[in-house]
């Protein structure tokens, strides 16, 4: 990897452009990608409450969670955020969880122009180091759309098992997800 990109925490004065970054890749991965098929309504309360700058404030200003973006430095565009931080029963809802002490990945997006680059697997190094340092000891837990084989074949190659299934809500619309573990690291 080059010096055009770096790899960082996202601060406030990212919001806009990971909005921007999350509505793009979301429907590139999910609605294009994956032909999900979802009604306008609930696509645009999903992304209105899930990829508003407000969600990112709230998010980037939790000292619980981290948000990482791969920025290109040619152009100031993002390619590439991961989102992770303390586990939420809500969030991953599985009775093995334990909230706010286990680690959770929640997201992790790479536009389509720039996937093949290694910056998914870049970006969950870092992630991944991040949730050690802060859960050390704790399991890490993820969710997957369960059409999504290339994520959950991603997520394996990192230690993620298959350990449960949740409907995951779009506004009224609802996604089947797996819900995937990583055993701790005790060393």
């Amino acid at each position: 990897m080059n010096n055009q990109f770096v790899f960082r925490r996202a601060d406030i004065s990212d919001i806009d452009k990971l909005s921007i970054l999350c509505q793009k890749t979301y429907h590139e991965s999910v609605v294009e990608d994956l032909s999900v098929c979802y009604p306008e309504k609930d696509l645009n309360y999903y992304l209105h409450s899930a990829a508003s700058p407000e969600w990112f404030t709230n998010t980037i200003s939790d000292p619980k969670r981290a948000v990482c973006v791969v920025e290109d430095q040619t152009n100031g565009e993002f390619v590439a955020y991961a989102v992770a931080g303390s586990s939420c029963i809500d969030a991953i809802p599985h009775p093995d969880i334990c909230s706010d002490k286990d680690g959770a990945l929640y997201r992790l997006y790479v536009r389509r122009d720039r996937q093949s680059y290694g910056f998914g697997k870049q970006l969950m190094n870092v992630v991944l180091s991040w949730l050690e340092e802060h859960y050390h000891g704790q399991p890490v837990w993820l969710t997957v759309f369960s059409e999504n084989l290339k994520a959950q074949k991603f997520y394996t190659h990192y230690g993620f098992n298959k350990v449960g299934e949740w409907d995951f809500p779009i506004g009224e619309w609802k996604d089947h997800d797996f819900i995937m573990k990583r055993e701790a690291n005790t060393s």
